[in-house]
């Protein structure tokens, strides 16, 4: 009897396990979808692995649920399992997230409701997804980044039923407190003045990055960090730590000047006088002897108003020299000077105003009596003596989006020029007012001009001045005069500012060209490398002397070469080899050249 309950218990078991193995190899008879409305059919089943004839298993049905769940368009997924004779039927029954009808987006005044919805996943006619709605968040801030903006999303509901409208509150970021921390000379409200930015200002990041460029610009500071520490919410304070360096100078002592002579300063000079951001300067140099001493007064008040209108003085009784005997060839006549210099007295006004961030206008004002001397050539026994005084105003317009004036890296430059005057000529040597080339007496001119310098850097805007960048740097500039002018009031072009490889002042006429180029290498710190080439002339006035040969019309000049810039305290030393159609020449002078 045992034995027989043995074998009816083995046959069950048996039985039982050949019904498990049959439930657990059927095939998926189909597949259903129950409760879309809104949501395709061909993506939800896009998203499951369970298909018809596939081996339905318990582990791969709560798979395809998440994976539904997953999609982000559901608020419930169930999933169930109807038996049949050969297989079975899998049921997801779903219910989507609401319809989104409308966009609700509250707090924005950059960027407009409709500009900030095209950046959305989540837009009406959609049903909402919960996955697009850490992205729209992310979305939208990158949206006011890119427009220079900070943003914080707030709030981000999502629609109901009912309604359908998806509700975002966003919080765009403002300034609070500005504080100057550092500052021993410079007074606060000098540097606060400089500040675009202002407290309860929304907080624009490219506007900030120019008030710390104008402030570098100054001249005060070796280095001024901002600390930016969060308020009450969505507003910015703003600490800016400054490192002041040296304004003042007090030179006594020798230099060389662009035209390589030796010449003896004193100079007393502030750029920021009481710490008012005044500049005030006396300048004098001397060549030896009564007639080579030049002296000169400057004032600036950067600030005459609210308007943040300039206004500029200077004061001078100062020798310009241009050229010496032996530049010019021919016989030297040993009972005449060797040089040809102009004496020029005179004043010097103007104030400016800033238009916006980029633009600024300026109004001067210049009279001056010039006398000049008579050089050994052999011209007659002299060299286009002139004597006579101007009275001239300029109109100025400059267009600047430069990120540091003194060397900048990244940026343009566009300056627009014009100036009427009148020139009364009392003297002048005979050969030239016999050749109608000059007039006594009073007459008109105008003066225009349109200097043009581009720069560009692979690696970008500097943020401060000591970033390293490489540069290529392009400058083109025309100028014309028109009227009855002496020849001191010409163009002149040639030398270390101009068209390096020349003699200073080489060619002069009534017009003038100039396309330099340079591309400027960083090596060290404090020191870089640059090579150049120039390219320019000036044409259409006074004629030719001795082997200083002019032309009547254009014909380009090309002088190239290598330079480095060293970095100092009164801004970059620099030095430059240029050669040109005569050979090599070595220039010498401080500042870039544009």
């Amino acid at each position: 009897m045992s034995s027989l309950w043995r074998c009816v218990g083995a046959t069950l078991l048996l039985a039982t396990m050949l019904g498990a193995a049959m439930a657990q190899t059927r095939r998926v008879e189909s597949v259903t979808i129950r409760g879309l409305r809104n949501v395709a059919e061909v993506a939800v089943l896009a998203a499951i692995r369970l298909k018809q004839g596939e081996t339905y298993s318990e582990a791969a049905l709560e798979r395809d649920r998440q994976a539904l769940e997953a999609m982000g368009l559901f608020a419930e997924v169930r999933p169930s399992v109807e038996q049949s004779e050969t297989g079975v039927r899998v049921i997801f029954d779903v219910v989507e997230n609401p319809l989104i009808k409308a966009v609700n987006i509250t707090g924005n005044t950059v960027l407009t409701t409709e500009q900030l919805i095209q950046v959305l996943r989540n837009k009406p006619g959609n049903v909402f997804n919960l996955n697009f709605a850490r992205s729209d968040t992310n979305t939208l801030q990158e949206a006011y980044l890119k427009a220079g903006y900070v943003a914080l999303i707030e709030e981000y509901r999502p629609p109901d039923y009912e309604t359908g409208v998806l509700n975002i509150k966003l919080v765009e970021l403002r300034v609070g407190q500005i504080k100057v921390e550092g500052n021993t000379k410079t007074r606060t409200p000098v540097i606060l003045r400089e500040l675009r930015t202002k407290p309860g200002d929304i907080f624009y990041l490219p506007r900030w990055q120019r008030d710390l460029n104008r402030l570098y610009n100054l001249g005060y500071f070796e280095q001024i960090t901002p600390e930016e520490e969060p308020g009450d919410p969505g507003v910015l304070n703003i600490t800016l730590r400054v490192k002041e360096r040296p304004t003042g100078r007090l030179n006594v002592g020798f230099a060389i000047d662009p035209r390589q002579r030796i010449i003896g300063l004193a100079e007393i000079y502030e750029t920021n006088f009481r710490g008012r951001g005044q500049t005030v300067g006396v300048n004098f140099q001397s060549t030896g002897g009564r007639n080579g001493n030049s002296i000169e007064l400057l004032f600036t008040e950067p600030y005459l108003d609210k308007h943040h209108t300039s206004l500029s003085l200077s004061l001078y009784n100062k020798l310009v020299y241009r050229f010496t005997s032996n530049f010019f060839g021919g016989t030297v006549d040993p009972n005449l000077e060797e040089r040809y210099d102009e004496r020029r007295r005179g004043i010097t006004l103007s104030v400016g105003r800033p238009y916006g961030d980029f633009f600024n206008a300026i109004l001067g004002f210049r009279t001056e009596d010039v006398n000049t001397n008579r050089v050994a050539t052999d011209e007659s026994g002299g060299f286009i003596r002139q004597d006579g005084s101007l009275t001239s105003f300029t109109l100025k317009g400059i267009y600047n989006t430069r990120d540091f004036d003194l060397d900048p890296a990244m940026g343009q430059y566009i300056a627009l020029t014009l100036e009427p005057g009148i020139t009364n000529i009392r003297s002048a040597e005979r050969q030239f007012l016999d050749s109608g080339v000059v007039r006594l007496g009073r007459s008109n001119f105008l003066r225009a001009s349109l200097d043009y310098r581009f720069y560009y850097s692979p690696q970008g805007r500097r943020t401060t001045p000591n970033d390293r960048r490489h540069v290529f740097a392009i400058r083109a500039y025309y100028g014309v005069v028109t009227g009855n002018i002496p020849f001191f009031e010409q163009m002149f072009i040639g030398g270390a500012e101009t068209l390096r490889g020349y003699q200073e002042d080489r060619f002069w006429g009534k017009q003038a060209a100039l396309l330099s180029f340079e591309y400027r290498i960083p090596v060290e710190k404090a020191f870089t490398a640059v090579l150049f080439v120039d390219i320019g002339h000036a044409w259409g006035g006074y004629p030719t002397v001795n082997n200083f040969t002019q032309s009547n019309s254009f014909k380009p000049q090309v002088g190239f070469g290598v330079g480095v810039r060293v970095s100092t305290p009164l801004g970059p030393l620099r030095i430059d080899y240029g050669i040109g159609k005569d050979g090599g020449r070595t220039h010498f002078s401080v500042g870039q050249v544009f």
